[in-house]
């Protein structure tokens, strides 16, 4: 689900005044939610693309196989150590390495653990902070039907929705928890359900101080 997010990074080089000019349009919206849909605009250059936002600056980490594990982040703090490598791995799922970091004006991280994105076969993690119900709508719109929660599978979580079937056969989650919304994919398979939940449970652990 998060493939056409990842083509923003490119198209900014080019697309810059194009992408100012429509957010100056959407100045009524929410600055998450607004910032997923500028990104259409801009992606609207290439043939048949659309995107919701990617960074305006990247961090490129060595793509290697890392056993660390994440750590509780404050607010301000670097999303992406929420989770880390081994997380994935002791969840089950292999693969995962150091994360390619893209993060956005309103503070949203983009964490790509493996692959491109997460819509293209790879494990991908993104957080955010603020407007906690437009961007959560946002993102569960851009997920495909998602399949509600029970408030018992996730302690913690004030909304939280899986796709087992999402874009390019990924199994996804979008979480919110106060303030804080974040959402989750990785290549589907029988136990995914169960990994995302525990996964997100680690964040909801590690992120309490964002809610």
């Amino acid at each position: 689900m998060f493939a056409k997010r990842h083509l923003v990074t490119a198209i900014l080089l080019v697309g810059a005044a194009t992408v100012a000019a429509a957010c100056v349009s959407d100045s009524t919206a929410s600055p998450a939610a607004t910032a997923h849909r500028t990104a259409v605009v801009a992606a609207s250059h290439v043939a048949g693309a659309s995107a919701t936002p990617r960074a305006s600056s990247a961090t490129h980490a060595p793509s290697i196989v890392s056993t660390a594990t994440g750590v509780p982040v404050a607010l301000g703090g670097n999303l992406c150590s929420l989770l880390g490598p081994g997380d994935f791995a002791a969840a089950g799922i292999s693969g995962a390495g150091a994360p390619t970091i893209n993060t956005d004006e309103n503070g949203g991280h983009y964490c790509v653990y493996s692959g491109t994105s997460g819509g293209t076969g790879g494990i991908e993690f993104d957080a955010f902070t603020g407007d906690p119900v437009g961007t959560y709508q946002t993102i569960a719109g851009e997920t495909g039907s998602l399949t509600e929660l029970a408030s018992g599978d996730l302690p913690g979580a004030d909304q939280a929705g899986v796709n087992l079937n999402s874009t390019g056969g990924m199994a996804a989650i979008v979480v919110r928890s106060g303030q804080f919304i974040f959402d989750m994919s990785f290549p589907t398979n029988p136990q995914a359900r169960s990994q995302l939940i525990a996964l997100a449970a680690l964040v909801l652990q590690r992120g309490s101080a964002l809610m």
